[in-house]
């Protein structure tokens, strides 16, 4: 049995600075490759606290922050004082003017030398609900909510002094009632697009009435039709005066009537004798005049030039047999005249052309009437006698540092228009946002409409950011 070789002590003290080497490294190695949870817990509150401080702005209260370190063990992160990737959480914050919005942006590349913190890449968003979104100062309260085609919506209230003339026209069927002519809304143009009337009937109003003159019994009015050069009215029938409503008397001599064979027979006497004048009703220049083709006495029928016709005739005032006509509209004639046992009956026809100024002036603004296609126009412009609610839709953008909610449609009065021919006629209502400048490299890339709210994408690379410089 060979002995045991006892070391001396400074062989012992090489062998255990040797064991302590080989344990460091291994310890070293294993903390550089596999993560140590006290060692990883302690660098990530570390880093968290760091984080949170550069967000918050210089000299105010820290924000709560929600970070997240990924990229592998933090100790190697550490040791080249460089983060693979940081997740930044801001749930409540005031961004560019407004509250309670949230940040998120995922940083990849992260230093931090001095002067602030180094990206070497990022993307982030903002979200905003709708609730918080503000209304420029001195505009009426808006109230934002995501359109039905993924769009933004925004209600709204237009000042009546917004409109600086609204251009509308009216097209009206024109139809008769009696003596009654009516105009009938059946569709209204305005910012350049035509509307059924009944979809704006505040704008359209009802039927409009006004009445015509009289005419005389069995004179009707039997059309109505609008044209270029005004309101064409067709008239016709037949007018009878009545027999026993004739005069009961021509000159001194006393009266009556009796009708036979187309021919008017004014009965009288002379010397006691009775005798009947048979007179043809003529139609003149504005006049009915009974003209004589015969006349009976002794029970003989005497044509109007023999002694015994001159005679009677001669004793009978001529202007008696002569009357003057009811004026007519022009385009309508007195056509013809015939007689028979119920009276004189004249004929009465044609088409009168009334200008458009003869139609009665609605209230409000002055109207312009005018005609297309059989159908009557009105055309006005006004401004509205109260506010107007407006919903403005579109799809907001970014332009620069900017945040642009120009429509490109409009709805008013329950009709949704093309916004460029809205805001041609009425005062547009402010729709950008000022968004704050951002760090070089940094830039707004675009805005989404969500259920809820806005949210509005960043995007940057070699990004140098200053402490608060996303949240103040």
């Amino acid at each position: 049995m060979t002995p045991k070789k006892h070391r001396s002590p400074r062989a012992r003290w090489a062998a255990w600075t040797a064991g302590g080497v080989t344990l460091v490294v291994v310890v070293g190695v294993i903390a550089w490759t596999v993560p140590v949870p006290l060692l990883d817990g302690y660098l990530r509150d570390r880093i968290v606290s760091q984080v949170s401080s550069q967000v918050a702005c210089p000299g105010a209260a820290e924000v709560r922050t929600e970070v997240t370190v990924g990229g592998g063990p933090l100790v190697r992160q550490a040791v080249r004082q460089r983060l693979s990737e940081v997740r930044l959480t801001v749930p409540d914050a005031t961004l560019n003017g407004v509250p309670h919005a949230r940040f998120t942006a995922t940083m990849r590349d992260v230093t931090q030398p001095s002067g602030g913190t180094h990206v070497g890449s990022m993307d982030a968003d903002i979200t905003v609900g709708f609730e918080n979104l503000p209304t420029p100062e001195g505009t009426p309260k808006r109230t934002y909510r995501q359109a039905d085609d993924g769009g933004l919506s925004v209600d709204v209230v237009m000042p009546a002094k917004a409109a600086v003339g609204i251009r509308a026209k009216l097209f009206m069927k024109m139809r008769l009632r009696g003596d009654t002519a009516q105009s009938v809304p059946e569709r209204l143009e305005i910012f350049g697009q035509s509307v059924p009337a009944a979809q704006v009937s505040d704008l359209a109003g009802g039927v409009r009435s006004q009445q015509l003159p009289p005419l005389p019994d069995g004179v009707t009015y039997r059309s109505i039709v609008p044209r270029g050069d005004g309101v064409h009215i067709e008239i016709g029938g037949v007018s009878t005066t009545a027999l026993n409503t004739l005069p009961t008397r021509i000159g001194e001599r006393t009266v009556s009537y009796s009708a036979a064979g187309g021919l008017l027979g004014i009965n009288t006497t002379a010397i006691g004798l009775p005798l009947t004048i048979h007179t043809e009703p003529v139609l003149g220049d504005g006049t009915l005049t009974l003209v004589p083709r015969r006349v009976r006495a002794l029970g003989v029928d005497h044509q109007p030039d023999s002694p015994i016709a001159r005679l009677v005739l001669g004793q009978v005032d001529q202007d008696a047999l002569r009357r003057e006509l009811p004026a007519l509209p022009g385009g309508v004639t007195y056509r013809s005249v015939s007689v028979d046992p119920q009276g004189i009956k004249v004929v009465i026809g044609g088409v009168t052309t009334r200008p458009f100024s003869v139609l009665k002036q609605p209230p409000g603004a002055p109207t312009v009437f005018g005609a297309e296609n059989g159908l009557l126009t009105a055309t006005t412009k006004r401004e509205p006698e109260k506010d107007t609610p407006v919903v403005l839709y579109g799809r907001p953008v970014i332009k620069g540092s900017t945040l642009d909610i120009s429509p490109d449609r409009i709805d008013m009065f329950g009709v949704r228009f093309p916004a460029a021919n809205v805001l041609a006629e009425v005062a547009p209502q402010q729709t950008t946002q000022a968004l704050r400048e951002l760090p070089p490299g940094l830039a707004y890339t675009g805005v989404e409409v969500l259920p809820d709210g806005l949210r509005i994408r960043l995007t940057g690379r070699d990004v140098t950011l200053q402490q608060g410089s996303l949240t103040c």
